[in-house]
C-alpha cells in the first residue's frame, strides 16, 4: 500500500467531496460504487476515509452523464417502502436507452412475460421430478402436486394486462 497516493500525481478526493463536486446524492454515489464500471477506492496507510483519484472519478461521470429523467447503472422502478415490481423492473432495464415506441414496448412485454412463464413451467416440471419429495406422504405430495398446478397455472396467466 502506498504511503502517500497523491504523489504519484492524482488528488485524491472522499465521498463527501464527490457528492459535493459532481452534484449526486450519497444514495445515488453509493449505487455508483456498486457497479463495476466505478473508480475502485486508493487505500491510504492511516486513514479510514475511503478516497478515490479526483481524475478517474471525473472521467466516470463524464463518460456517464446525468440524464434528465433517467439513472445511470439503477433500474429500479419502485419507491422505498413499496413492494417491489421485479416485471417493472425488469421491463425498465431492458427498454434503458431504447427508443420507446408502441411496438417495441409491446414485444419487450412479450418477451417477459414469455420468459416468466417458462420459469414458471421449469419451476412446476422440477417439483414434479424431484427425487427427494417422493419420499413424502400421500398428504404431503397432495400439496407439493397443488403447487405444481398453481405454478402451471400462473404461467398461463397473461401478467402484462394486470400491470397496466
Amino acid at each position: 500500500m502506498p504511503e502517500n497516493p497523491e504523489s504519484e500525481g492524482s488528488r485524491l478526493i472522499t465521498l463527501k467531496q464527490i457528492e459535493l463536486e459532481h452534484g449526486v446524492s450519497r444514495s445515488a454515489l453509493h449505487t455508483y460504487r456498486r457497479s463495476s464500471s466505478f473508480p475502485q477506492p486508493v487505500p491510504v496507510e492511516g486513514s479510514t476515509k475511503t478516497q478515490y483519484r479526483a481524475d478517474e472519478v471525473a472521467a466516470w461521470f463524464q463518460a456517464n452523464p446525468k440524464q434528465q429523467g433517467k439513472k445511470r447503472d439503477q433500474f429500479v422502478s419502485h419507491q422505498q417502502g413499496e413492494p417491489m415490481d421485479a416485471r417493472k423492473d425488469l421491463y425498465a432495464f431492458a427498454m434503458q436507452g431504447k427508443e420507446h415506441s408502441p411496438a417495441i414496448s409491446e414485444r419487450a412485454s412479450q418477451k417477459i412475460d414469455a420468459f416468466r412463464a417458462a420459469v414458471l413451467r421449469e419451476a412446476a416440471d422440477r417439483l414434479d421430478e424431484s427425487e427427494t419429495l417422493r419420499d413424502l406422504t400421500d398428504d404431503h405430495m397432495h400439496d407439493v402436486n397443488a403447487a405444481a398446478n398453481e405454478l402451471r397455472r400462473m404461467a398461463d396467466e397473461n401478467p402484462s394486462e394486470d400491470t397496466e
